[in-house]
């Protein structure tokens, strides 16, 4: 998923890359598609009665045709391309009428002739504060040598393209829908939110994800009306003056960042750490006092929006899953979601009896839930063994029917998360009937392998 708004207190809007926006039901799980024919909507946020997106236009089409063949996303092209391709790409804002149901209908256009380098330098994210929707826009400028550079400026504006909102946070009052630039100097930040005081706050992209260095990461910017962030001068030999430049509030330890969400606690912010053994995409929450992270999420891909329904997270990934986390204890339920709980019954307890204590192991429905609070490093780092044996034998896959068992081992870091101190993993079973489950951790050594705690289960006839 790219993007997420909520619609109401049991409804979330989600866009995807196939560009259809779907609306999931957060207490029943149902999720249907209510619009189709995007291409790569990035932002949305929901504002009396319309949804509004951020939409990459024509431009994947555009590049479709410069490469002769299907591209997936939008990538960079040549520099003796810009000219043309910049000329004729339109990204654009759209906005469309709610129907109670939750379908779209009434398409508008709010803005277009945006300049998008790609999927990533375009526009991103979008929020409201009530009155005004707020966009961040990335700057389309690539790297050459060991500065930014970006040509043909000036016949860009001679296409009448919106060359004043590169690099922006820009904003429109609905039903006028004028454009107007809202802070300058920011390279790429993606998903944006407003603090209740009433600032807003992203996380930009200060470097390409593979040219961080400790000495060049992201930043977490308070971003104001009027204010300058920097960009594009960092990173060339052009620096502007240094009183003209409006200072992060925070140096994330880490590159990627994805989205910022702030409420009364802080600011939580999705990004890539690095330099640890927790590295990936995680959560940090930010002090407003201190401006000190606490890890809050640790997630199995890349965050792409964040959301707050009843004092709970719900946390959304590029791949599609939509986490419900408590940020103050733990990831609690895991899409598909359940009514009030995320287990149907426990089947194994990690306990004294166990040396050393196992985790906790869930049954839901087809999927056990691993849970250890509190856990160490080390629980983290040891195999997991899981195996199925199946009702009817020949269930199994070809390759398992020798053994007689389905072997579903795995490490930690493939299936689980860390949330504070507590340790969590998903495991898929298989879709047959199964007579026995058993599971545990095992450590290899150089006489074979021990297991640190096992159970084994066996279902109901």
């Amino acid at each position: 998923m790219l993007a997420a708004a909520l619609l109401d207190d049991d409804r979330i809007y989600l866009s995807d890359w196939d560009g259809r926006i779907r609306l999931l039901n957060i207490k029943t799980g149902t999720v249907t598609t209510v619009l189709e024919g995007l291409t790569l909507p990035r932002g949305l946020t929901v504002l009396d009665g319309r949804l509004y997106v951020s939409e990459m236009g024509n431009v994947c089409q555009l590049h479709e045709e410069l490469a002769g063949e299907p591209v997936p996303g939008c990538r960079r092209w040549p520099s003796d391309m810009e000219t043309e391709f910049f000329s004729r790409a339109s990204a654009q804002i759209l906005s469309f009428g709610i129907q109670n149901s939750g379908g779209l209908s009434d398409r508008q256009i709010v803005a277009d002739k945006i300049i998008a380098w790609d999927s990533a330098h375009a526009p991103n994210g979008l929020t409201n504060d009530g009155t005004y929707v707020y966009i961040s826009i990335g700057h389309p400028m690539h790297w050459k040598g060991q500065g930014y550079i970006l040509t043909h400026a000036e016949e860009l504006a001679a296409h009448q393209r919106r060359t004043d909102l590169m690099g922006t946070v820009a904003r429109f009052r609905p039903p006028s829908n004028e454009v107007e630039v809202y802070a300058t100097g920011i390279r790429n930040t993606y998903g944006i939110s407003i603090a209740p005081d009433g600032t807003i706050y992203g996380a930009d992209n200060d470097v390409d994800g593979g040219l961080a260095t400790e000495g060049h990461l992201e930043e977490l910017n308070a971003i104001k009306q009027g204010g300058f962030y920097g960009y594009p001068f960092w990173g060339t030999n052009e620096a502007p003056p240094e009183e003209n430049v409006i200072e992060p509030v925070a140096v994330l330890q880490g590159t990627s960042s994805t989205y910022a969400y702030a409420n009364q606690q802080g600011v939580y912010v999705a990004y890539s750490a690095i330099g640890s053994k927790e590295d990936g995409p995680v959560i940090d929450r930010f002090d407003y006092e201190t401006w000190t992270p606490e890890r809050i999420f640790r997630a199995e891909g890349i965050i792409t929006s964040i959301l707050e329904q009843d004092g709970l997270l719900y946390v959304v990934t590029l791949s599609g899953n939509v986490h419900v986390i408590n940020p103050d204890v733990a990831p609690i339920r895991f899409s598909p979601f359940h009514n009030d709980s995320y287990v149907e019954e426990i089947i194994a307890a990690g306990g004294p009896s166990m040396i050393p204590p196992g985790y906790d192991v869930y049954l839901d429905e087809n999927r056990l839930i691993y849970v250890k609070s509190p856990c160490t490093q080390a629980d983290v780092d040891i195999w997991f063994f899981l195996y199925a044996i199946p009702v009817n034998p020949n269930d199994l896959p070809e390759d398992m029917k020798q053994r007689g068992f389905h072997n579903l081992d795995f490490p930690f870091d493939r299936y689980g998360w860390r949330s504070g101190d507590t340790c969590l993993a998903v495991r898929e079973l298989p879709e047959y009937a199964i007579s026995i489950i058993g599971t545990g951790q095992t450590i290899f050594e150089e006489t074979g392998y021990r297991h640190t705690w096992e159970v084994e289960y066996s279902f109901e006839p």
